[in-house]
């Protein structure tokens, strides 16, 4: 099971990998960069039960629409993120667990894509395969343009 799984995961990053730097030259200069949230709390590329059909279904959702969208030339890159993570809190510096949102919600991973504006980058991340699951959910954001 950690073979497929590490197999799986392998083959997503290296694809996106890959097309990013094609995909970013070709969009760069008429565009913006958008980040993508993913925020989700039902299933996560690390606890997954990659011995299941529907488990493997969903990633390969994934992998196909990522190439999708380095194909079309906006994905400039993104990756999943561990489980584990870590907040630094205010003037005091309290450090608390990060990873899961007070809402219950985990911030999975992310992605960087370029769009001419912020309604053409909702439009694409509606795309995205975490909406099919019931708490999926996918915050699109500019990045801020540097001078």
């Amino acid at each position: 099971m950690k073979n497929l799984k590490t197999t799986l995961f392998t083959i997503a990053m290296i694809t996106m990998a890959t097309m990013s730097s094609y995909a970013q030259s070709k969009a760069e200069s008429k565009t913006e960069k958008f980040i993508f949230i993913f925020r989700g709390e039902d299933m996560h590329i690390q606890t997954a039960n990659y011995e299941l059909k529907e488990v493997k279904d969903y990633i390969q959702l994934w992998i196909t629409w990522q190439q999708g969208l380095a194909q079309k030339g906006i994905l400039v890159g993104g990756d999943p993120l561990q489980t584990i993570g870590k907040v630094v809190n205010g003037k005091s510096k309290v450090v608390t667990d990060g990873a899961v949102l007070a809402s219950g919600q985990t911030v999975d991973g992310y992605l960087i894509v370029n769009a001419k504006d912020i309604t053409e980058a909702v439009e694409i991340a509606k795309g995205c395969p975490l909406l099919t699951k019931e708490k999926g959910k996918v915050e699109v954001r500019p990045i801020q343009k540097q001078n």
